[in-house]
C-alpha cells in the first residue's frame, strides 16, 4: 500500500500540519497508520468532512438494531446474542451449556445445577452480550485496532483471579506465543502490523465473504491478545458481513476441527475454511427465514 506524508496530506487539503495530526490522533482518516512515531496516510485518503459517499446501513443490521431496541419479543436479535455467546464460548472451550447462557440472557442470573461451572466463563458470557451490541452500534465503522481493542478489553473486564493462576490482563499481547507451531507477531510490532492489515482491508473497494475471511486468517495469526483472539476475530467477522450485506454466519463447536484447519491451510487453499463458513451462512440464513414465519405470526395474533 501506498502512503503519503503528513506534510504532502497538509499540501493537498490545504491545511496546516497540525490540522492533518489531529485528523490522525482522533482515527478520523480511514486507513491511517504510525510508523516509527510518524503518521502514513493512505494516498487516496480525503480530507475528513469531505467524503462524497455515506453508507447506506443494510437491512438485516437495521434489523437487529430495531429488534434491540423493542421491548419483548425481539425474534432475531435474542437467537443472534444467545447462540453467538453459546458457540462463540465453546470454540473457546468454555463449557457452559446453551441453556445456561439462555437463562443468564434472559434473566442475568445462573440456574442452579450439579455441573461446576467456572465463575469467568459465566463473566465473560454476560460480557459477550455487551460487546454484541457494541457491535451493532460500530457494524459500520471502518476496521480499526482501537475498535478491536476496547471490544477485548469489555470481552475480559471484571474477570476474576483464580487463587493459583493470575487472571488474563486485556490489551495487547505483552509475551510472545506460537500459533500451531509457528510464531506469532512479536510485541512490539503487535500495533503496527495490526494498524496495517485494517489500512489494507480498508482500501478493497468491493468486500466479499473471502476478504472478510482473509482478514479472520491474518487477524489470527496476529494473535493480538493474551486471551480472546478467536471470539474476537469471529466477532469481527460478523461484523463485517453486517457492514457490508454479506450473510453473517455463527460457528459452533461441531465445526472446530474444521475451522481450525482451514485458518491454518489458508495460504494453501481457501477451500476448507471457505467451506465451513458457506455451510453456517445457511444455518444462519434458514434462521433468519424461520423468524420471519414467527413475526407474521405474531402480526396475524395481533
Amino acid at each position: 500500500m501506498k502512503y503519503k506524508t503528513v506534510q504532502e496530506a497538509a499540501q493537498q487539503w490545504a491545511v496546516s500540519e497540525r490540522i492533518v495530526r489531529r485528523y490522525c490522533t482522533e482515527k478520523r482518516i480511514p486507513g491511517v497508520v504510525q510508523i516509527n512515531k510518524a503518521w502514513r496516510i493512505p494516498v487516496n485518503a480525503v480530507k475528513p468532512g469531505t467524503e462524497q459517499v455515506v453508507a447506506r446501513t443494510p437491512k438485516l443490521l437495521k434489523k437487529l438494531i430495531s429488534q434491540r431496541n423493542r421491548h419483548g419479543y425481539r425474534g432475531l436479535y435474542d437467537y443472534v446474542q444467545i447462540n453467538m455467546a453459546y458457540s462463540n464460548s465453546r470454540m473457546a472451550s468454555n463449557r457452559l451449556s446453551r441453556n445456561l447462557v439462555e437463562h443468564l440472557y434472559a434473566t442475568d442470573r445462573v440456574a442452579n445445577g450439579f455441573e461446576d461451572v467456572k465463575v469467568n466463563d459465566i463473566i465473560e458470557a454476560r460480557n459477550h452480550f455487551v460487546v454484541m451490541d457494541m457491535l451493532l452500534d460500530e457494524a459500520m465503522l471502518p476496521v480499526q485496532s482501537n475498535l478491536i481493542l476496547n471490544w477485548q478489553r469489555q470481552l475480559l473486564s471484571e474477570s476474576c483471579r483464580h487463587k493459583r493462576k493470575s487472571a488474563v490482563t486485556p490489551g495487547f499481547r505483552t509475551a510472545n506465543c506460537v500459533l500451531q507451531g509457528k510464531p506469532t507477531t512479536a510485541p512490539k510490532e503487535i500495533i503496527d502490523t495490526l494498524n496495517g492489515l485494517c489500512a489494507e482491508y480498508e482500501q478493497q473497494l468491493e468486500v466479499g465473504l473471502q476478504e472478510i475471511l482473509e482478514l479472520h486468517v491474518r487477524f489470527e495469526q496476529i494473535r493480538p491478545f493474551e486471551d480472546g483472539n478467536g471470539r474476537i476475530g469471529r466477532l469481527l467477522m460478523f461484523k463485517e458481513c453486517l457492514r457490508h450485506g454479506v450473510m453473517p454466519f455463527i460457528l459452533d463447536d461441531k465445526h472446530r476441527t474444521d475451522y481450525l484447519n482451514g485458518i491454518r491451510c489458508w495460504a494453501a487453499t481457501h477451500a476448507i475454511l471457505c467451506n465451513v463458513c458457506r455451510e453456517a451462512q445457511d444455518r444462519f440464513k434458514a434462521q433468519v427465514e424461520l423468524q420471519k414465519l414467527l413475526e407474521k405470526g405474531m402480526d396475524i395474533k395481533r
